[in-house]
């Protein structure tokens, strides 16, 4: 209970704080936790909101999903909603200017605050616990930055990372320096920085959520983000060989289990809040009923392979309408379609063309591989028609993409992919208006209270210099 009153007080303290101020807190005589233990009821208190679904930015939440799902790419026809789904967001342009994407800069960096907490100001060391707590707090200060530099940071260019603007960094305790932004270059070794940290400790407890192989996973996530092929490579064939497919029945009950961890699922929100979960997923799923599953992703699923891929008949209705239960978290399929883009864009074609027909054996009943004649040509309707290198789409590469898009349906995966292969525009309708995704709207502005605070902080392009949070 002493720890809780710590943490109570301290959170209270600091909840109005942004980047530039979130750790000024010795000055105010405001206690701060001692012990090992009371540093991991600080560290479990970021766990926690994951387990209970509270968290909408680590690991990510129903919320959340809902925003970058229905409202930031082109999964569902916006065009068609009805009025019973009027609350769904429109369009990108939505959620780039909406006062929330203050929130979760602020609340990211609070996040950090509380890991360079526990990383720098625990005195005790070597201990299971102290071992434990650290070795989390770098864990989740990583994955905090690899969010912030995801939002708030052009995707990379390969050869320009240090021309790219990163995110302010803040390692230690004290914060009165007011940083500027890093470079995306100093962001990204942050970033690999802490998780490499948090992978040396070897974490399996799995109370402690980010076990070692949850942590190589942010790992892979972080250099296939930053087009470092050859480094996530391995990392997402180990991940295979320890979380291997599952495919059948196996596959349809990881599916449909919301909270327990299933299948070849590492990580996952909700696993303590079964209730909550399903109240949650319903007040999601009942405004989906009315803006059904866009012309485009089911366009994916060609017509000779409906009967036998198991998706087509789990994610929605004949009428488009929705039936996949939304996942947050971290499962295998990432890693199998990380590995064939990986050996794409390393050169090796025959090697992502195996990886990929691998991967649909394990989705499509009665399959036969493709071979490099007979894959089928680009969607038409597909919007994605560059890489992330700035290529042309091939169709090798298009069925890759495609797996991924039909795979990761309704995992908060979708925005960032259109992000990370050309950031395209286009635009939808609705109630007679047009709205149009800019590609500025991809990355999010910095909040204006940290542009007032931080003298020389600099905007992202497309924005004012101030926007309204």
């Amino acid at each position: 209970m002493k720890a809780i009153h710590y943490i109570g007080c301290l959170l209270a303290a600091l909840s109005c704080y942004s980047c530039s101020g979130y750790l000024d807190i010795k000055p105010y005589g405001r206690t701060i936790p001692k012990t090992a233990e009371e540093f991991s009821a600080l560290i479990h208190n970021h766990l926690n909101n994951i387990d209970i679904g509270n968290d909408a930015l680590l690991i990510g939440n129903i919320s959340s999903t809902a925003m970058w799902d229905t409202g930031c790419g082109d999964d569902f026809e916006n065009c068609l909603t009805s009025a019973a789904g009027s609350t769904l967001p429109i369009y990108l342009g939505e959620a780039a200017y909406s006062v929330s994407r203050g929130y979760d800069y602020r609340d990211l960096y609070a996040i950090i605050r509380d890991c360079n907490l526990a990383i720098h100001e625990m005195k005790e060391d070597g201990t299971e616990e102290a071992n434990l707590t650290r070795g989390t707090a770098y864990a989740l200060r990583g994955t905090a930055y690899y969010q912030l530099m995801r939002l708030y940071c052009e995707a990379p260019e390969a050869g320009k990372f240090d021309s790219q603007q990163g995110v302010p960094l803040v390692t230690s305790f004290d914060m009165e320096a007011k940083p500027l932004r890093s470079t995306l270059q100093e962001t990204i070794g942050q970033i690999e920085s802490d998780l490499k940290e948090a992978i040396g400790y070897h974490i399996s407890n799995p109370l402690f959520r980010f076990t070692e192989d949850v942590c190589k996973g942010y790992l892979a996530r972080l250099y296939f983000w930053s087009e470092q092929w050859g480094q996530a490579l391995p990392l997402a064939q180990e991940l295979l060989r320890s979380h291997p497919l599952v495919e059948g029945e196996a596959y349809t009950h990881m599916i449909a289990t919301s909270t327990e961890l299933t299948g070849n699922q590492l990580i996952k929100s909700y696993q303590l809040m079964a209730k909550d979960a399903a109240s949650d997923e319903q007040l999601l799923l009942a405004p989906l009923q009315y803006r059904p599953v866009s012309k485009r992703l089911i366009s994916q699923f060609p017509p000779d392979e409906r009967e036998r891929d198991i998706r087509y008949k789990l994610w929605f209705t004949a009428k488009r309408i929705n039936t996949k239960p939304v996942f947050c978290g971290m499962r295998a399929a990432e890693f199998a379609l990380m590995e064939a883009e990986c050996q794409y864009h390393l050169g090796r074609e025959a090697e992502a063309l195996k990886a990929i027909n691998n991967f649909r054996r394990h989705r499509i009943s009665d399959y036969r591989d493709l071979t490099m004649d007979s894959l089928p040509p680009v969607p038409s309707l597909e919007i994605i028609r560059q890489d992330a290198t700035g290529k042309a789409v091939t169709p090798l590469l298009g069925l890759i993409l495609s797996e991924r898009r039909k795979e990761l349906y309704l995992e908060s995966d979708r925005f960032f992919e259109l992000k990370r292969n050309g950031t395209p525009e286009y635009w939808t309708a609705y109630n007679g208006r047009k709205y149009t995704t800019q590609v500025h709207m991809y990355t999010f502005p910095i909040p204006a209270k940290d542009l007032l605070i931080v003298d020389g902080l600099k905007q992202n392009p497309g924005y004012t210099e101030r926007v309204s949070y």
